[in-house]
């Protein structure tokens, strides 16, 4: 992440770390953690953080995405 900050008569640019960006995958992840006989809870508390920090059309998108290239590979088409 960078950002231009004005100093006096000239500006300079301001440096730091981002946040690495979420995926969907880790709330597959924490879904499927729900089918093991001892689920690791703490994938469970990230794919909760995942819902609570997404808005929700992105999550709902990204899903549709992951099932259409799913239909894809195995050779249908979705037409939604």
């Amino acid at each position: 992440m960078v950002r231009l900050e004005r100093e006096g008569n000239s500006f300079v640019f301001i440096t730091g770390k981002t946040q690495p960006a979420q995926d969907i995958n880790i709330l597959i992840s924490a879904l499927s953690e729900l089918q093991n006989s001892t689920p690791d809870t703490s994938k469970i508390k990230e794919g909760l953080l995942f819902i609570d920090n997404s808005n929700e059309f992105d999550i709902r998108n990204e899903i549709k995405n992951l099932l259409r290239k799913a239909l894809e590979i195995e050779g249908t088409s979705l037409q939604i």
